[in-house]
């Protein structure tokens, strides 16, 4: 006795219109080719709208039907239907929930990183506010007529470094990046002078924020960043 065909290895080239009648009765048969299985769904369409009809079209068409649907048959047709249409179906919502899925996952991915980005400009401008206000702050001479600015200078580096990375990354507001710019100059000043400052070295360091309101630049972009209104 010759093995049936392997369902999975029909070539769906060579199955004419006789072989696709003979593969409706056959649903677990059918080949996985989606082209195929439109083509079987078609044809069972067609045959279940015969079947539905057949009394009509056999006393119009010829004395004697050259096949008579029952009604069982049709149910039995309706039945391999759905079995064909059911995988098919639930492979096209299986396909449209990942893609949904993707969609979402990218999404709060995005927002993810915004809120981080977010996160780091604000911490900048309110630690950038932290050290101005600080540096306002008469400290501990290291001698007489020299200040000492260790801690501030530390902050200072510290924050230098956020500024490049800042920069880099992108603003999310054009007046931030205005602001980041100018409080970078400030901030390299600082950094890179001695822990002990000259009292008139930092004087002149004092007038030149008061000059450019860094303090209140910095404190009204972190509220604005933060939702608080500008």
């Amino acid at each position: 006795m010759t093995p049936s065909p392997d369902p999975q290895r029909l070539d769906p080239s060579h199955l004419d219109q006789a072989r696709l009648f003979e593969l409706l009765e056959q649903p677990e048969r059918w080949p996985e080719d989606p082209a195929t299985q439109a083509e079987l769904a078609g044809l069972l369409e067609l045959h279940l709208a015969l079947g539905c009809h057949h009394q009509a079209l056999a006393q119009g068409l010829a004395p004697v039907p050259r096949v008579r649907w029952s009604g069982s048959w049709i149910l039995a047709a309706a039945a391999i239907l759905l079995v064909a249409l059911i995988p098919a179906a639930f492979t096209v919502q299986r396909t449209q929930a990942l893609q949904a899925q993707a969609r979402d996952t990218a999404r709060l991915e995005q927002l993810a990183q915004k809120r981080t980005q977010d996160r780091a400009w604000i911490a900048f401008f309110r630690q950038s506010t932290t050290l101005l206000q600080d540096f306002e702050q008469n400290p501990t001479l290291c001698k007489k007529g020299e200040e000492d600015r260790r801690q501030e200078r530390e902050m200072a580096l510290t924050l230098l470094e956020a500024s490049h990375q800042l920069a880099a990354q992108g603003a999310p507001l054009q007046e931030a990046e205005a602001i980041r710019a100018t409080l970078h100059a400030w901030l390299s000043e600082v950094a890179f002078e001695d822990n002990c400052l000259p009292v008139e070295r930092a004087q002149e360091l004092r007038q030149w924020a008061a000059a450019h309101n860094l303090e209140t630049q910095s404190e009204r972009m972190e509220r604005r960043l933060r939702g608080d209104g500008a």
